[in-house]
This record gives structure tokens, sequence and C-alpha cells, in this order.
């Protein structure tokens, strides 16, 4: 008996520390989701006007390119536009928040002449430079939405994650552990009641003896 008493003061022992180690889990990922919580809040805030300002640009674009087809035909507006093709760089920088890598975009905002765009010298509307220059401005708000857009969706995976763990911690783990050094306590408080009246017994035999 002696040694089950052992074993169950042992593993009670053992499941203390596991407690504390899950109230710190706990703890831990309550912060980080806050944190996260914090952080998605601005990037919404920050999507909507990123997409409003997309919306408002492609909108002027479309304006501006609608005029351009009816001042020009569109083989005029089909050679211009294979001419201004490019390759387009930006820098991509990572930020880390709890674990979590966020990508902010920095693209350059640079209108190109007609001539850097590749046009031919030559008779043609204004409005085609202007829809082109336009259209270029479009394409950095674009970066700029799609890349708030993929940290929001980032952050809210992460977000889930961390609320799937405390819930799996607060509902599943720690009541466990409860119950069950609740169980070794009342066992090892029978063990106790058991041996204490076999003493006595022992005692109150041995005073007769």
């Amino acid at each position: 008996m002696e040694a089950r008493v052992r074993t169950g003061r042992l593993e009670l022992l053992r499941l203390r520390d596991r407690r504390k180690l899950v109230a710190r889990g706990i703890s831990i990922l309550t912060s980080k989701r806050d944190a996260l919580l914090m952080e998605f809040k601005g990037v919404v805030r920050q999507v909507r006007d990123l997409r409003k300002m997309l919306d408002d640009k492609i909108l002027t674009a479309e304006r501006a390119l609608n005029v351009a087809r009816a001042m020009e035909p569109a083989h005029s507006l089909l050679t211009e536009s294979l001419a201004a093709e490019r390759d387009i760089s930006f820098n991509v920088a990572l930020r880390n928040v709890w674990g979590v890598k966020i990508a902010t975009v920095d693209f350059p905002e640079e209108r190109r002449t007609p001539f850097e765009r590749g046009s031919a010298p030559g008779h043609r509307s204004p409005a085609v430079d202007e829809a082109a220059g336009l259209f270029e401005d479009v394409l950095p708000a674009l970066a700029q939405s799609a890349a708030a857009e993929s940290r929001l969706l980032s952050i809210g995976g992460a977000i889930r994650n961390a609320t799937r763990r405390v819930n799996a911690l607060e509902r599943k783990v720690e009541p466990e552990i409860k119950s069950t050094m609740e169980r070794i306590m009342a066992q090892l408080e029978e063990r106790a009641r058991e041996e204490t009246f076999r003493l006595k017994r022992f005692k109150s035999i041995k005073e007769r003896g």
C-alpha cells in the first residue's frame, strides 16, 4: 500500500506541474490572440481604405480609357498597349508579429512619360497618354491592396489557430488534469483514513493485551 501511496503522490506532483504549464500556455496564447486581434482590426481598416482607393483609381482609369477609345482607333490603342509592356519589380518585407509572418509591399509609384512607355513619335490624342498614366497609377494600389488582404488572411488564420488551442486547453486538457488530481487526492485521503483506522485499532488491541 505504501508503494501505491508514493505512486499516487508522485503522480499528483506531476499533474500539478503539468497544470502550471497548461495555465502558462493559456496565458501566452491568450496574449498572442489579443495582440493579433489588435493587428487584425488595424489591417481591416487598411484593407477597407485601400480597396476604396483601388476602386476609385480603376473607375477613373476606365473612364479615361473610354475617352481614349472615342478619340483613337482600336488598332492604335493596341499598338500603344503592346509597346508599353514591361516587367514590374517591387520590394516585399516581412514583419514578425507573435510568430506570424506579415508581408508589406513597397511599390514604385512612378508614371512614365509617353516615350518611356515605348510610344512612337507622332500625333495622337492626349487622352491615350492620360489613360495609360491612370492605369499605371492603379498598379501600386493593386499591389498594396493585395498585400493587405494577404496580411488579413494570415492574421485571421493565426487568430483561429490560437483560439482553437486556447479552447482545447481550457475546455479539455485543464479539466481532465483537474479531474484526475481530484480523484488522486480523494484516493490518498481514503488511504490516509484507512491507515489512521488501522493504527487506532492496532493501538487498542495492544492496550487490551
